[in-house]
């Protein structure tokens, strides 16, 4: 029997770059990405309008942030407001379609989404030492800011099946369908509400390991991008991987390697677990 056709961008985290091919045929895609750059990383897809490049969004985006966070560090909490006001209009037409969630390193995430022929970027911003994965400090050079063509070539990919379904709408997560098992796991994840906060980020799913000692406090709030200690590396936890905000109504997919132990689901939000996306969830041994 034939295996069905897949249609993968697998990346690899090289330092504080994304490094692989930078076209991908269209339809059913899975972006993957084998982290080895030793710190926590990310990898948002997103569409950009047309007329839009990759150099726009660095320059007119990146640095700008960059340049807000740097003075709120400071303690200018007037001037890094001030930057982030300069934001451009297009900003608000850019697409966010899914891709792997945070995954420390060692771990590969792998998400899979439906994406329109277009251009796009695969992008982390993720921060070490108040400076963001995709800032590049030197001009006309790109941080994790991975510019990606999706040709009209339909991949032939079809949609993928699930052992685990979660559903998010505004008012959280519920495992709606399915449980997770020790081994790969492939989770559905249905949009079925989103939501902007801080007019940047919506639902999303990132899952780590509860361990013993591990702060699920700390690790729950970390992904909120928006406090100076947010994403900042080291993360109090390890994160194995998810899927970034898609669209209302759409469904993407992300796979998972668990060992049994305890788990926690958390997004990419202002108080995340105060606002019901955060969940948790064990995985029993195999009998």
């Amino acid at each position: 029997m034939d295996s069905p056709r897949e249609n993968v961008l697998e990346l690899e985290v090289q330092g504080l770059t994304f490094v692989g091919p930078d076209t991908i045929k269209s339809g059913w895609t899975t972006i993957r990405v084998i982290n080895k750059g030793g710190m926590t990383h990310h990898a948002l897809i997103y569409r950009l309008p047309d007329g839009i490049t990759a150099e726009m969004v660095d320059e007119q985006v990146v640095v700008p942030i960059q340049q807000s966070l740097t003075a709120a560090i400071a303690g200018d909490t007037e001037k890094a407001a001030a930057i982030a006001a300069t934001m451009p209009a297009w900003v608000g037409d850019l697409t966010w379609l899914g891709g792997p969630g945070m995954m420390s390193d060692g771990v590969t995430g792998e998400a899979t989404m439906f994406l329109e022929p277009g251009n796009y970027i695969v992008e982390c911003y993720v921060k070490t030492n108040g400076v963001q994965h995709n800032y590049n400090p030197e001009p006309g050079e790109f941080g994790m800011v991975f510019p990606l063509t999706v040709v009209a070539e339909d991949g032939g990919m079809p949609e993928p099946d699930a052992n685990v379904t979660l559903t998010l709408s505004n008012s959280g997560y519920e495992i709606s369908q399915g449980a997770f098992v020790p081994g790969e796991n492939s989770v559905r994840v249905n949009f079925a509400e989103q939501q902007l906060y801080n007019n940047f980020v919506g639902h999303d799913a990132h899952v780590f390991r509860i361990d013993e000692g591990t702060d699920v406090d700390a690790a729950a709030r970390w992904p909120d991008f928006f406090p100076i200690d947010g994403q900042q590396t080291p993360a109090p936890a390890r994160f194995v991987g998810g899927i970034h905000d898609m669209p209302e109504g759409t469904t993407g997919y992300f796979k998972l390697t668990l060992e049994p132990g305890d788990y926690g689901i958390t997004a990419e939000i202002p108080n995340a677990k105060e606002s019901g996306f955060f969940q948790r969830f064990s995985v029993a041994a195999a009998e």
